[in-house]
């Protein structure tokens, strides 16, 4: 049987009072999550239901989740020959996708992650990782990632993607 075709019963529902705060913290009723493996598992399980809304899912099932702020954070990163490779707080590394970057209205960087499927923010470790990559011109600061530069624009909803 495939976890994602299971109807829940009667009286039960995929609805949870679990959050996870725009900071990265996860909390149930107010009560905060602090088992580290736990907390590492539900930043893996972060995911994107069918009708769109976040959700924790695993091989066995899913359930919705409120999340305020970015799904996932890009932890670090690595500059390759070959562009950037992202860190991200789901345990995922992949490569940064350029043309999806954007400056959200605090000034932090974002860019799709998993296909295009979440929105990812960088902390403050990776935003700083991209220095060697920074320069400015008479139009505004860019990044150059191989041959390409790259201007991320100024958004309002910097968790909407862009792929």
């Amino acid at each position: 049987m495939d976890p994602g075709a299971f109807v829940p019963p009667p009286g039960f529902s995929r609805e949870t009072t679990i959050v996870r705060d725009a900071s990265g913290r996860w909390s149930q009723d107010g009560v905060p999550l602090a088992h580290a493996n736990l907390v590492r598992a539900f930043d893996a399980w972060v995911d994107r239901a069918d009708d769109g809304r976040l959700c924790l899912r695993n091989a066995l099932g899913w359930a919705y989740v409120t999340i305020e702020g970015a799904p996932l954070f890009v932890r670090s990163l690595t500059l390759t020959e070959d562009g950037v490779r992202l860190q991200l707080s789901d345990g995922r590394e992949e490569p940064l996708a350029p043309a999806t970057l954007r400056v959200g209205p605090d000034g932090a960087l974002h860019c799709d992650a998993r296909g295009g499927r979440l929105a990812a923010r960088f902390e403050r470790h990776a935003q700083a990782q991209l220095a060697a990559l920074l320069d400015e011109d008479d139009d505004g600061v860019f990044l150059t990632i191989g041959s390409e530069r790259y201007a991320p624009p100024s958004v309002d909803d910097p968790l909407a993607p862009r792929g």
